[in-house]
Protein backbone atom coordinates (compact mmCIF):
# COMPACT_ATOMS: atom_id res chain seq x y z
CA UNK A 1 0.00 0.00 0.00
CA UNK A 2 0.87 3.17 -0.88
CA UNK A 3 1.94 6.08 1.66
CA UNK A 4 -0.39 9.18 0.86
CA UNK A 5 0.92 12.46 1.29
CA UNK A 6 -0.82 15.56 2.01
CA UNK A 7 0.04 19.03 -0.14
CA UNK A 8 -1.56 21.86 1.42
CA UNK A 9 -2.54 24.22 -1.63
CA UNK A 10 -3.98 27.90 -1.48
CA UNK A 11 -7.54 28.27 0.36
CA UNK A 12 -9.88 30.89 -0.58
CA UNK A 13 -12.48 33.02 1.73
CA UNK A 14 -15.71 33.69 1.75
CA UNK A 15 -18.19 36.09 3.06
CA UNK A 16 -21.91 35.52 2.65
CA UNK A 17 -23.98 38.30 2.70
CA UNK A 18 -27.89 39.26 2.88
CA UNK A 19 -28.82 41.63 0.16
CA UNK A 20 -32.34 40.77 0.73
CA UNK A 21 -35.72 39.10 1.24
CA UNK A 22 -37.79 36.93 -1.57
CA UNK A 23 -40.83 39.60 -1.51
CA UNK A 24 -42.76 36.51 -2.42
CA UNK A 25 -41.44 34.14 0.31
CA UNK A 26 -39.62 35.94 2.71
CA UNK A 27 -36.72 34.11 2.37
CA UNK A 28 -33.53 36.06 2.76
CA UNK A 29 -31.14 36.55 -0.54
CA UNK A 30 -27.45 35.38 -0.04
CA UNK A 31 -24.68 36.59 -2.36
CA UNK A 32 -20.89 35.90 -1.69
CA UNK A 33 -17.81 37.49 -2.30
CA UNK A 34 -14.83 34.95 -2.32
CA UNK A 35 -11.37 36.02 -1.98
CA UNK A 36 -9.03 33.08 -3.71
CA UNK A 37 -5.30 32.37 -3.52
CA UNK A 38 -5.34 32.74 0.27
CA UNK A 39 -2.06 30.99 1.37
CA UNK A 40 -2.11 27.36 2.97
CA UNK A 41 -0.20 28.72 6.15
CA UNK A 42 -3.24 30.85 7.00
CA UNK A 43 -4.65 30.03 10.05
CA UNK A 44 -7.95 30.17 10.87
CA UNK A 45 -8.16 32.88 13.46
CA UNK A 46 -6.19 35.05 10.74
CA UNK A 47 -8.59 34.61 8.22
CA UNK A 48 -11.70 34.99 10.21
CA UNK A 49 -10.32 38.42 11.53
CA UNK A 50 -9.62 39.61 7.59
CA UNK A 51 -13.17 38.69 6.72
CA UNK A 52 -14.23 40.29 9.73
CA UNK A 53 -12.46 43.69 8.67
CA UNK A 54 -13.93 43.29 4.77
CA UNK A 55 -16.99 42.51 6.70
CA UNK A 56 -17.03 46.02 7.66
CA UNK A 57 -16.37 47.50 4.52
CA UNK A 58 -19.80 46.34 3.13
CA UNK A 59 -23.03 47.30 3.06
CA UNK A 60 -25.20 44.48 3.75
CA UNK A 61 -25.57 41.92 6.50
CA UNK A 62 -22.78 38.67 7.23
CA UNK A 63 -24.55 35.62 6.92
CA UNK A 64 -21.68 33.26 7.07
CA UNK A 65 -17.98 33.23 6.68
CA UNK A 66 -16.63 30.06 4.93
CA UNK A 67 -12.54 29.39 5.04
CA UNK A 68 -12.33 26.18 2.34
CA UNK A 69 -8.95 25.15 3.01
CA UNK A 70 -7.93 22.84 0.11
CA UNK A 71 -4.81 19.82 -0.16
CA UNK A 72 -3.58 17.90 -3.23
CA UNK A 73 -3.18 13.99 -2.33
CA UNK A 74 0.16 12.52 -3.83
CA UNK A 75 1.70 9.22 -3.92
Amino acid sequence: MAIVVTVPRDSSLQLRLIVGSNPETGAPIVNSKTFNKVKSTAIEQDAYDVATALFGLQKYALSEVRFEKESQLTE
